[in-house]
């Protein structure tokens, strides 16, 4: 883990970093406006009808999308899932979950569920040791929580039923989860939930641009029970993701630029990648991540909150990453239309299926043909 910015270096980096905010600002006033045509590109074919679709998990069946549309990162405006079948091109919205379970999987707190106050976030499909699936959704809507879903169906019959949920400690305020073996679980701490702004400019947003760290990560039970990850303290901790053994977390420290590698053992920092601006990451069937990175300014970046119809158009790239060595390669580079400011991205195919935390849709990617294999659900 980096060493924290001396108070002389925090006193020589606060008026460049003014400089550059303000400067942001007039680089903004010329940024491209937001994206209102379904328009496709070359290479390039935009899916709309969507509402911010911040995450999104692969289904084994190796071309349906489950989706996670965000409502507000504040939980005041609802969001939901949503599955879109990459092969018909049919979406089906799921319904609000009102209806509590006779199976909880989750804590003796937490009986009830989300309700119309739904808004997810980061959101991790795997296997159970009893062979069921499970979906784990971050949610900020009338309450900030880890809810519990089973996946059931199949190809055509997919089915969501809500099994419980866990509260994290007060004031968390979370983005991203990931499944850990016996049922714990991994979740991303960004900053307070109740952190100070000033003249809208989040204070713990501004920490962090001086390499402070704003966050971390946080291993939990079921029940809700957590205790600080060793070694995840971070400037903007972003996406999580654990290996197939679940002894290695790679998370994406926003702030910091970078992927970082850690062990879940002892804390030890094994590696970092730079990766300016990492959101999610998934893993694909060959083992590798693909990692959302947003390289557009933090102005423009913010900006994109403001959209309210079509997609923000800011620049992004998908980084494949190689777990073992970190090496980076960039599989695709991209600001505008049909679609800006990825979040994550999913292989299905040759093709990635790109989401954005701003916007009404999901953009089409055509790569180069591989193996039609879908990743295998994780069996933490």
């Amino acid at each position: 883990m980096p060493d924290k910015p001396s108070r002389s270096i925090r006193r020589n980096l606060a008026v460049p970093l003014l400089s550059l905010f303000f400067a942001g600002l007039l680089a903004a006033c010329g940024a491209e406006p937001p994206v209102t045509g379904c328009v496709p590109a070359p290479g390039l074919t935009p899916v709309c009808g969507f509402s911010n679709p911040e995450d999104m998990e692969l289904l084994p069946d190796g071309h349906t999308l489950l989706l996670s549309q965000m409502g507000s990162m504040d939980g005041a405006i609802p969001g939901s899932l949503v599955m879109f079948d990459t092969a018909g091109g049919i979406v089906t919205r799921l319904p609000q979950f009102t209806v509590p379970s006779e199976e909880n999987w989750g804590g003796t707190d937490c009986r009830t569920p989300p309700g119309s106050a739904f808004s997810p976030h980061g959101i991790d499909l795997v296997l159970r040791p009893d062979g069921r699936r499970e979906l784990f959704v971050v949610n900020h809507g009338g309450r900030e929580s880890v809810e519990f879903f089973e996946v059931l169906g199949g190809p055509d019959t997919w089915q969501i039923v809500w099994r419980g949920c866990a509260l994290p400690p007060p004031g968390t305020y979370m983005n991203d989860v990931a499944a850990l073996p016996g049922g714990e679980f991994l979740v991303s701490h960004m900053f307070p939930r109740d952190a100070w702004t000033v003249g809208g400019i989040n204070l713990y947003l501004l920490r962090g641009m001086l390499g402070f760290d704003t966050g971390l990560v946080l291993r939990c039970t079921p029940a809700g029970s957590c205790s600080p990850v060793p070694g995840s303290a971070a400037p903007f901790p972003n996406g999580i993701q654990v290996d197939a053994t679940g002894n290695t977390l790679f998370l994406d420290a926003y702030l910091a630029g970078e992927v970082r590698k850690i062990s879940l053992a002892d804390g030890r920092l094994l590696g970092t990648a730079a990766i300016k601006g990492p959101d999610n990451s998934q893993w694909t069937s060959d083992g590798k991540l693909l990692v959302a990175s947003q390289t557009a300014s933090a102005v423009e970046m913010n900006a994109c909150f403001g959209v309210r119809n079509g997609a923000c158009a800011a620049a992004f790239e998908i980084v494949q990453l190689d777990p073992d060595t970190l090496q980076t390669r960039t599989l695709l580079s991209h600001r505008g239309a049909p679609m800006g400011a990825a979040t994550v991205a999913q292989r299905v195919g040759d093709a990635l299926y790109i989401g954005s935390f701003a916007g009404d849709r999901i953009m089409r990617a055509d790569l180069e043909p591989e193996s039609l294999k879908p990743p295998a659900l994780r069996n933490p």
